[in-house]
């Protein structure tokens, strides 16, 4: 449980800004950097609290960028329900108690797209926080699922600054991405002068342009790779209930700091460190960002498109690893076609004749399963691997 802490308010923040302030997200200028990572959390699906003090127009923003996207925005201010406000009313269907569907649950699922906007996240007490937990985790509200279409984001105050506030415990904690929300003060200047009158919000589409399969892929195998060698950052949780508040790692969060990083543009290095931070904290963010400025791994498209460029003999194996394993992972993600099939196919080809095939063998195999059914398995493939997989008859039925 989070450790409840008095605050006192403060007239001039005791509220958010009205819906014109949104012009903390006005299009004439480049989002800052905590939009773009909120942008990629949003379009990957991984919940996201945003931090910052009252009157900072979080809810205002949130809600305009959310619209202008396309999404149905829902609103649920956590301070004003009770627990059981998150299950529906109970009634009597053929001798079972089941639940009602809550209509903001109702309305945000069947909407084209939803944003779940759970809004004063800390100053809910923990019994409400403990009923938004299966919300965050599983997307069940009562006995209703809330489809994938359904993004959640969350905002908060501090629990300093909050009114009654308390912290987030930290099973909750690790399931969200952590932002840290910036006030746009030459937006809101610019804005504030005509009255918002021209002031339209981004988009997500506008902040982060077209994602990328190879670069969704690329981003899972760094952060698998560098896991493998530093597997103390995998899982630690803190001792101190404060920070267990923020961004820790845990296989959880890392899986969704993987997921968020593959929506951004690779160049964006500020919205990345965000993203890290918020995900699995300042530690391993800064650990693995080291990491990533002396790791020399391949590009997978690169060596798709010409398998020679990899020295299969001399690369470390952690390297190789990464590299065959991220070849079937693009085969996988962006759709099996026989030409695809066949560059992947080669690339194992070149790592078994390079010396190598230990290292390819788990990727085969799962290129043998994504076989297009009517292409004939290459005897170059067959001569290369048959020494491992012989044993237990893996291409008796890859013909």
């Amino acid at each position: 449980m989070g450790h409840r802490r008095g605050c006192q308010t403060d007239p001039a923040h005791g509220r958010d800004m009205s819906n014109q302030d949104a012009a903390t997200t006005a299009t004439t200028t480049k989002a800052m950097p905590h939009m773009r990572a909120l942008a990629a959390a949003i379009r990957a699906n991984i919940p996201t609290v945003l931090w910052g003090d009252p009157g900072v127009a979080k809810t205002a923003s949130l809600t305009a960028f959310g619209k202008a996207s396309g999404f149905h925005v829902e609103t649920v201010v956590g301070s004003v329900r009770e627990s059981t406000d998150f299950m529906g009313l109970p009634f009597e269907d053929d001798g079972t108690v089941k639940y009602t569907t809550l209509s903001w649950a109702r309305r945000v699922a069947e909407a084209d797209k939803g944003l779940l906007f759970f809004d004063e996240l800390t100053t809910a007490p923990p019994s409400v926080q403990r009923a938004m937990l299966r919300i965050l985790q599983e997307r069940v509200v009562g006995e209703f699922q809330l489809p994938d279409s359904v993004s959640i984001v969350a905002a908060a105050n501090p629990a300093s600054v909050a009114v009654d506030g308390w912290d987030l415990p930290a099973p909750i904690a690790n399931r969200l991405m952590h932002v840290d929300w910036k006030f746009d003060i030459d937006a809101w200047f610019a804005g504030v002068m005509t009255g918002f009158e021209a002031t339209r919000p981004q988009t997500i589409e506008s902040i982060l342009g077209v994602g990328s399969t190879e670069h969704r892929v690329k981003v899972r195998a760094e952060i698998t790779t560098f896991l493998r060698s530093h597997p103390n950052l995998l899982h630690k949780m803190p001792s101190d209930p404060v920070t267990a508040g923020k961004g820790w790692p845990s296989p959880r969060s890392w899986t969704n700091a993987m997921a968020v990083l593959g929506e951004l543009d690779p160049a964006d290095e500020d919205a990345a460190l965000l993203v890290l931070i918020g995900c699995v904290g300042e530690g391993a963010a800064t650990e693995y960002l080291a990491w990533l400025v002396t790791t020399d791994l391949y590009d997978p498209a690169e060596v798709l498109a010409d398998p020679s460029i990899v020295d299969w003999r001399g690369s470390r194996p952690d390297r190789l690893f990464a590299l065959v394993y991220s070849i079937a992972a693009i085969l996988q993600m962006s759709g099996v076609t026989e030409k695809k099939w066949r560059q992947s196919v080669d690339v194992m080809v070149a790592c078994a004749e390079g010396g190598r095939p230990d290292a390819a063998a788990p990727a085969v195999k799962i290129l043998i399963d994504l076989k297009p059914k009517k292409v004939a398995l290459p005897e170059t493939l067959r001569a290369a691997f048959s020494d491992l997989f012989a044993a237990v008859g893996k291409w008796e039925n890859a013909a």
